[in-house]
């Protein structure tokens, strides 16, 4: 996955509230004496140095010193690179490289020695992917992030920007706070320059972006900067904001030429530090905010052809849409770490399926003043995009602390041909008819668009369900199924990620994840799956085939599918495979969550059961090269086939006429099988199992456990055809094309690859067997 390059031309939206509390906060997290350094240690006040005088820190990123430092090239001395993996990333910037940083793990410690308490200087390039993480707090109890920062409660300076995009300079005089708030937000996407200059003789504080003064305040000439003690910070503010054991307010983006100057520098000098390198910066960043491969280069874990956000946290995938033949998919996102808080709209698009590009977040929280009160200040969750006469149309579920549509739906449209630059129209329609609600589906029948949302219903699970004709105004409808909701419940809080669609033969499905409640996540008898009726649908009503649903995997591990139909009107869905490990091995990951492999729905003979299989598009994968194609025959025990690797496609046959008690496949298998998952089918009990108890010699995976669930021979037939796809620790399973289910493991050894066969009870015959090793097309 890669950003799709191009040229973007720096645009701020108008900010409507003030940057408070950006600058302020608790004392710093890393020991700091909090207050203002002995006056005897500041610099002499009659020490003025000129506005052109040598930079004290020059920061060109251009290379590490032992692979974890950065150089001072106004100096001999070198200062380490906070980083997660112990590798910090060089990536292109806008004079030779540039400092990747994460959102949680990276930020620079450096030594500075003021010469002067009179005057200052400090200035960098930087390039964000997205504004700094935070607690869900109303606005005035953020704890905003840094570009740059020496502070502690009472001394000190910073660049300060909060969750919001809001940004500003703060810096102590005489022990007193001097705020600078920047009227507009923070650039996206783009190469900017900022700098902060503060000139006592000549009685100003003031604020640049891009070599344009954007805020200024007048001060005393006998003024003198109070300074902190402890590093200066390139990339973190001085306040840690943790949520458990996941730092969150650190910033997201690339650094370079960091110079922090004694003197006061003049517009002049701000504009020569600009003009050095803005025709090489030329506003693009898309290159310089990849994740470099290297990150992830030695996770055995990871999987490689799986549809997933390049870093960080992810979470459902929604809004699939084919717009002229190229598939948008939206999805939930934390840009800025392994951890979820304040949820951004990712987005990714392809031509097939199975091929992903990343663009840049379609959306995002934001603050404003209004009725609604910053109706998604406190995220942005799930919904659906439709597209309709050039324009697309997105329906999110937008949270706040307060006020009304909380939660509500809220519209965004966009009319770029690659659904970018999303333009917000506000909430259109309020919670308040229902218990709680998140998560709409949308489909248009005739004139008439139809809107389903997950919903809280009497105490239980179930829907709300509006209708319109200009997608703009919504009218309410009594109900949307013929039974009640709570005949049709399992005993859930509250339904999630509806989908409706028509399967043909006059039958229609609708998908649900119902939540909370009896329902857990790893609960034996109820855990969080997604589940599905078939019915008729007939003037506004939904009446399903029967009020108990049916499991939409045979195993749990994959929900929350969102679907499109492919350019034979085959509907298609693609989910989440959650984890199945510690929040501690998500950290140490950098990364949380997958999406599964497309799926091919249809409606099985029965009228009643829906059938999947992989999607046709995942051949392309295949390396030819790789091919294996043998016709084992009898099997009694164990069989090795000669299939390894951690990214295979296998395909199995065997004769369900001449089957053992129990057959299958070992997957991920160790040689000593100290290491092994095993995935058999019981024919004696109709149950397929999975056995996860030694999948992994990890302490952090959760679930080391044997599943087994039932198996409906009826519909789907005794499973003579095995078709699975691993891919680092995502496997995706079809059973003769129809049933299907995806989960984790967690293999440690780097020789727990392995594919055998295995029959148990009397001999199996095999009749053929093929594998491939997955590679990019």
């Amino acid at each position: 996955m890669f950003f799709e390059k191009r040229t973007l031309t720096l645009t701020s939206l108008a900010l409507l509230v003030a940057l408070n509390g950006c600058g302020g906060g608790g004392g710093g997290s890393n020991g700091d004496d909090p207050t203002p350094q002995d006056p005897d240690d500041e610099p002499p006040a009659d020490e003025i140095p000129s506005p052109d005088a040598g930079a004290l820190i020059h920061l060109d990123y251009n290379t590490l010193v032992d692979g974890v430092r950065v150089s001072n090239e106004a100096g001999t001395n070198n200062f380490p690179v906070e980083n997660a993996f112990d590798a910090p990333e060089l990536v292109p910037g806008v004079e030779g490289q540039a400092l990747r940083t994460d959102g949680y793990s990276t930020w620079v410690n450096a030594d500075l020695d003021p010469a002067s308490n009179k005057t200052l200087t400090v200035e960098t390039w930087v390039a964000l992917e997205s504004y700094p993480s935070d607690a869900e707090v109303p606005h005035a109890a953020l704890t905003p992030s840094s570009f740059i920062s020496q502070r502690n409660e009472l001394a000190g300076f910073s660049l300060d920007i909060n969750t919001f995009g809001q940004w500003g300079f703060t810096v102590y005089l005489d022990g007193e706070a001097v705020m600078l708030n920047a009227p507009d937000v923070f650039p996206l996407y783009e190469w900017v320059h900022v700098a902060a200059v503060v000139d006592t003789p000549n009685e100003s504080v003031s604020l640049y972006l891009n070599g344009e003064p954007v805020a200024s305040e007048t001060i005393s000439e006998d003024s003198q900067i109070s300074y902190a003690g402890g590093d200066l910070l390139v990339g973190k503010s001085h306040t840690d904001k943790y949520l458990g054991i996941f730092l969150v307010n650190a910033l997201n983006g690339a650094f370079d030429e960091t110079r922090v100057y004694p003197g006061a520098r003049t517009p002049e000098l701000i504009q020569d530090s600009l003009d050095v390198n803005v025709a090489q910066a030329d506003g693009a960043a898309h290159d310089s905010l990849i994740v470099p491969d290297s990150r992830f280069a030695g996770d055995l874990q990871r999987p490689q052809f799986h549809a997933m956000p390049p870093a960080n946290w992810t979470n459902e995938p929604h809004g699939l849409v084919n717009v002229d033949g190229r598939f948008h998919m939206f999805y939930q996102r934390t840009p800025n770490g392994p951890f979820k808080t304040q949820m951004h709209w990712g987005h990714m698009y392809s031509d097939d399926l199975v091929q992903w590009k990343d663009e840049e977040d379609a959306l995002w929280p934001t603050l404003e003043l209004s009725d609604t009160r910053g109706y998604d200040m406190k995220g942005i969750w799930s919904g659906d995009v439709v597209y309709e006469n050039g324009t697309a149309y997105a329906f999110y579920t937008n949270v706040n602390h307060s006020g009304p549509y909380n939660p509500g739906v809220a519209l965004a449209t966009s009319d770029h041909e690659n659904l970018r630059d999303w333009e917000k129209q506000g909430p259109i329609i309020d919670s308040d008819r229902v218990e709680d609600f998140r998560d709409p589906y949308l489909w248009k029948e005739g004139d008439t668009w139809h809107m389903i949302i997950g919903a809280r219903v009497s105490g239980g699970g179930g829907l709300d369900y509006y209708t319109s004709t200009d997608l703009y105004n919504w009218s309410r409808k009594s109900r949307f199924t013929v039974p009640a909701y709570s005949q049709m419940d399992i005993g859930s809080a509250i339904w999630e990620m509806p989908v409706f669609e028509p399967l043909g033969d006059g039958k229609h499905i609708l998908v649900v994840n119902p939540i909370g409640g009896e329902v857990g996540k790893y609960d034996d008898d109820k855990p969080t799956r997604g589940v599905y009726w078939t019915g008729t649908w007939e003037n506004g009503s939904f009446t399903p085939d029967y009020l108990t649903p049916k499991n939409l995997d045979v195993i749990a591990g994959h929900l929350s599918p969102t679907v499109a139909r492919n350019g034979e009107n085959q509907l298609v869905g693609i989910g989440i495979v959650d984890e199945r490990r510690s929040s501690q091995a998500q950290l140490d990951a950098g990364w949380t969550h997958t999406f599964s492999f497309p799926r091919e729905w249809r409606l099985l003979e029965d009228g009643e059961t829906l059938g999947q299989s992989p999607a046709d598009d995942l051949q392309t994968l295949r390396d030819p090269d790789s091919h294996l194609s043998i016709a084992p025959g009898a099997v009694t025990g164990e069989f090795d086939p000669g299939i390894e690797g951690r990214q295979k496609e296998i395909r199995v046959e065997v004769n369900p006429e001449v089957t053992g008690s129990q057959y299958g496949l070992m997957l991920a298998t160790s040689p000593d099988q100290e290491e092994v998952t095993r995935l058999s089918y019981d024919a004696e009990r109709q149950e397929v199992v999975l056995n996860k108890f030694k999948s992994s010699l990890s302490d952090q995976v959760e679930d080391k456990k044997v599943y087994r669930e039932a198996y409906d021979e009826v519909a789907f037939g005794k499973p003579h055809t095995f078709h699975v796809f691993v891919d680092g620790s995502v496997v995706d399973v079809f059973i003769n094309d129809s049933a299907a289910f995806s989960f984790r493991i967690y293999p440690t050894r780097d020789d727990s690859d392995n594919v055998y066969l295995f029959s148990d009870g009397g001999e199996t015959e095999v009749v053929n067997v093929e594998a491939w090793t997955l590679r990019q097309p």
